[in-house]
């Protein structure tokens, strides 16, 4: 299925390619003020005879293709400039008419006024800004522009440079310190579904930079949005089809510190590895048994000769590590189908990583409360090797069909293919079982992620344009696969003794010899229309009733089996000690299974699968009220949710959750505009936040890096927030902002990862609180430095920065158990503060681009504690990314730069003396690890 779809989507990206437009030209140009030589935004450009209408770009760029061989006229317009006419224009066959023009600031007389349809750019840091403006929410974005500017790969990367927004393990977005759970992420303008097994949140990796046009993250709701979240609405809109035609390559590598040409470590691959697939080299074999093995009695052969179809190899291989490798191909084109336009882009990327860091990870013995202050003893020490290497692909394919000036339809679609080759080698000490002997533990896994999403989108103009109807038709295709992750554990057969021996398992479980298959499928389904209406008013900001419904229908199926082998009931002790100590490509040889040496054994249980689905109804009614320098914007929506599961608990019981809830939602939002270039907002919306799948089911997985297993919590209620923002914004000139917002959010029911003990061991699972608050500031300032000074150095400058002081409370109130460390706490996962600084340096004429961009967030909880074990902090760390580009010709353009230039570590300390503050004298280290710091070249050609 894979295969197949990859090979259409490759067919149309390149097919698309080689179309030509026959017996026709071009006409393009540049236009400029005649007095300081800067470029012009959103010029009118008419192209008389075939009366084609244009607009100027942010660098003042316009262009007509597929142009008839004639002879015409172009008029161009400019509100405050004086109207140029140039007749004569030639338009050749096969060629492209080029034009650099200037225009003279008019000295006030009127100027007619040209009405011409045009694209309007979406994707530059002016138009985000003139976005943000219009909108009546509070919002924050970032543009594709700026994106290029930046080395960020992906979209969690992209993300960080936003106010009030933090990562969360390279891939996961946390808004406002609200954790990422409470976030809900739409591809273009569908629901996109929740990527991770372990938890509700949406895996931002998965989306490539350079496919995005712009990003923009709702902090405030509208009736006419999705009610459930409460840190942010993220929307990712992926590039449009474009107007201009061009084909585009771009080629790149990267140097690692600590990695590349440095050995690294893996186990096994398969032949299209390379794209991001496992070849089925690693999913269980056909002729394996589908039936439990535990179904077998311990004399049966088929415990003895099952294990045989698996690859049981534990030996890893040494190689070298490359520099990391990417490409990329983009290629946009338009045709005229009479007096319909069909326009598209298309492209594909393709990178190969490889990373390794040593990571420490430690953990200490339950104190009685009587020693707390003093340092902990250690229960394990642990030096991790860690080597991860990644292979993704990206496909985009993105169609507009233009019917008239007031019927658009647009078909996007977006798929992704990751694949991740990951080898932990453990070295260390368990300090309470045979602590004199040192241990070597291993994990290999392969994890093969895919995503596919679809739309077919209608936008339509009624009644002079004063009614608007759009609709939505999509799905989404989500895919997690584990094939046959293993871990197991090795350890001294004497504290003197350079040897080891498997350590073997007393029975099925999921780290001692332990094979694990897992697989996640889920298919969704959605839908939406929308009806905007304008009854009068000002043109700029009129009276406006919108209503409209959205369904979305979700379907996830997660299987998985686990097993492990264990010693034959035959086996006598002097051969045990023989086969335990083989070499790691041997212990496990196909003449070792037999019942007088291992054997297979299963731990499967029912409770390892769940199914699922998920209906959502929604339908919302509006209005825009404007009322002089008021604008009054609010509604109301109801959203009816059915989440319904099929399990088993532990005793094999059946576990049926059949969730249902109706949630009636307010929204108000006032925007105040203090002048043309100032604006207050308030904003206030009730929205709620409901558990995922994985959730409520309780399924559990052992988490290797943290050594902690992970279950989910059937009796979870959804949370509901009521939301408050103020915010002051101020735009001194195009492409500049300064705004101050305050923000405050109450919640009722907040459901939360917390610690728990089970097995005498860590676990994770996920409970209610009675109610939270938080609470912050937010700072951004986005401002050129233009005409600061007499010097074009200093004018070619820009910074831009974002901060954000926030401060949250959780209250468990009377449902606090043992399983809770404090009754009153900050949330987990938020960050008491978080700074982004951005200095630029552009050229225009000179083709220089050079940008530095620094991060640091606040210690935040990373895992909330209990009487038995502290909570764990994630301490800040400073982040500095360095880019220079340049363009050397109309062609050819080159990036360089340096991620992550202080290298500085990722450090996690638990609290030991339980004083809600971390040092390193009196509070414990848990994990500490460097990635590394990452030299970046890229190098582009462009044909246009």
């Amino acid at each position: 299925m894979y295969k197949n779809l990859i090979r259409c989507l490759f067919f149309t990206l390149f097919l698309s390619g080689y179309l030509s437009h026959a017996q026709t030209g071009g006409i393009s140009g540049i236009i400029k003020d005649a007095e300081n030589k800067e470029e012009l935004l959103g010029v009118t450009v008419l192209l008389q005879g075939p009366n084609k209408g244009a607009a100027t770009g942010a660098d003042g760029k316009f262009v007509f293709n597929a142009i008839a061989a004639g002879t015409y006229t172009l008029k161009i317009t400019y509100v405050g400039y004086t109207t140029l006419t140039i007749q004569d224009v030639k338009v050749e066959e096969g060629k492209m008419g080029s034009f650099d023009l200037e225009m003279t600031p008019s000295t006030g007389q009127n100027l007619a006024e040209v009405v011409i349809t045009s694209k309007r750019v979406k994707n530059t840091t002016q138009a985000i800004l003139s976005e943000i403006k219009a909108v009546k929410q509070v919002v924050s974005g970032i543009s594709q522009e700026q994106i290029k500017m930046s080395q960020d790969r992906d979209a969690a990367q992209v993300m960080s440079r936003i106010p009030g927004l933090t990562i969360v393990d390279n891939r996961f977005v946390m808004v406002r310190g609200i954790p990422e759970r409470y976030n809900q992420v739409m591809l273009n303008v569908a629901l996109a579904p929740s990527t991770e097994i372990d938890k509700r949140t949406f895996s931002f990796d998965l989306i490539p930079s350079g496919v995005l046009e712009r990003m923009m993250i709702f902090k405030s709701g509208s009736p006419d949005n999705p009610g459930d979240f409460a840190g942010g609405l993220v929307k990712i809109y992926t590039s449009s089809a474009a107007d201009e035609n061009h084909t585009k390559f771009s080629i790149g590598t990267n140097f690692r510190s600590n990695t590349t040409f440095q050995p690294f470590v893996s186990n096994r691959s398969s032949s299209p590895d390379f794209l991001g697939f496992d070849g089925g080299e690693r999913k269980l074999p056909k002729g394996f048994p589908t039936e439990n093995l535990r179904s077998f009695p311990n004399s049966s052969s088929v415990l003895t000769e099952a294990p045989k179809l698996l690859n049981n190899d534990l030996s890893f291989k040494t190689e070298t590590a490359t520099p990391d490798m990417n490409f990329g191909a983009d290629i946009a084109r338009s045709w005229f189908l009479g007096n319909k336009k069909l326009s598209m882009i298309s492209t594909i990327n393709y990178s190969q990583s490889q990373q390794y860091y040593q990571r420490n990870f430690n953990r200490y013995e339950i104190q009685d409360p009587s020693n707390y202050g003093t340092p902990a003893p250690y229960r394990v020490q642990f030096l991790d090797d860690r080597y991860e290497k990644e292979n993704r692909i990206g496909v985009l394919t993105n169609w507009a069909l233009r019917l008239n000036s007031s019927n658009k339809l647009e078909f996007k679609n977006l798929f992704n293919q990751i694949g991740e080759n990951t080898t932990v080698l453990r070295k260390g000490r368990d300090f309470v079982q045979q602590s004199d002997r040192n241990r070597q533990n291993y994990m290999y896994g392969y994890r093969q992620r895919t995503i596919y999403s679809g739309q077919l989108e209608g936008t339509h103009d009624f009644d002079e344009k004063n009614t608007k109807v759009t609709w939505v038709l999509g799905s989404n295709f989500l895919s997690e696969n584990q094939p046959d992750l293993r871990r197991f554990r090795t350890i001294q057969t004497s504290s003197d003794s350079e040897q080891y021996e498997i350590i073997p398992a007393p029975s099925s479980n999921l780290f001692d010899t332990g094979r694990y298959f897992g697989k996640l499928r889920e298919i969704s389904l959605n839908s939406n229309v929308a009806v905007e209406h304008r009854l009068g008013g000002s043109s700029e900001n009129p009276i406006t009733l919108r209503a409209g419904y959205l369904v979305d229908y979700r379907s996830r199926q997660f299987d998985s089996r686990y097993f492990s082998y264990t010693l034959g009931s035959n086996i006598t002790p002097t051969e045990q000690n023989r086969l335990l100590r083989l070499p790691l490509d041997q212990v496990f040889a196909n003449e070792n299974f037999r019942q007088d040496g291992f054997i297979a054994a299963e731990g499967t249980n029912l409770l390892d699968s769940y199914e699922g689905t998920n209906f959502l109804s929604a339908a919302y009614v509006g209005a825009t009220l404007p009322v002089n320098d008021f604008t009054f914007v609010g509604g109301i929506r109801g959203e009816y949710n059915v989440l319904k599961l099929n399990t088993y608990d532990a005793g094999n019981n059946p576990v049926n959750v059949n969730n249902k809830l109706f949630s009636p939602l307010g929204f108000l939002n006032v925007d105040y505009a203090i002048s043309e270039s100032q604006k207050l907002r308030f904003g206030y919306g009730r929205t709620v936040n409901r558990p995922e799948f994985r959730e409520v089911a309780p399924f559990l997985f052992y988490d290797y890096e943290m050594d902690a297993n992970r279950n989910g919590n059937p009796n979870l209620k959804t949370a509901s927030i009521n939301n408050l923002d103020l915010r002051y914004e101020l735009y001194p000139r195009t492409g500049e902002t300064i705004s101050l917002g305050l923000f405050y959010k109450n919640f009722k029911n907040p459901i939360e990862t917390v610690v728990i003990l089970q097995s005498e061991s860590q676990a994770f699972s996920l409970t209610n609180a009675a109610s939270a608050y938080n609470y912050g500031v937010e700072i951004e300032v986005r401002k050129s430095f233009k005409g600061l000074t007499s010097s074009r150095f200093i004018d070619n400058m820009s910074i831009n920065l974002n901060g954000s002081l926030i401060t949250s409370q959780v209250d468990y109130g009377s449902s606090v158990n043992a399983s809770v460390q404090d009754t009153k706490r900050p949330l987990q996962g938020q960050s008491p503060y978080i700074a982004n600084a951005v200095l630029n340096y552009h050229d225009k004429k000179s083709g220089w681009n050079i940008g530095a961009g620094y991060n640091i967030i606040g210690t935040r909880i990373f895992a909330i504690g209990n009487v038995d074990f502290p909570t764990i902090y994630e301490l800040p760390r400073n982040a500095l990314d360095l880019t220079v580009s340049k363009t050397l010709s109309k062609s050819f353009a080159v990036k360089v730069g340096i991620q992550d230039l202080l290298n500085a570590p990722y450090r996690f300390f638990q609290d030991t003396n339980r004083d809600r503050k971390i040092d390193s004298v009196n509070d414990d280290l848990i994990i500490r690890y460097q990635r590394g710091t990452v030299f970046t070249t890229v190098l582009t050609y462009t044909i246009k």
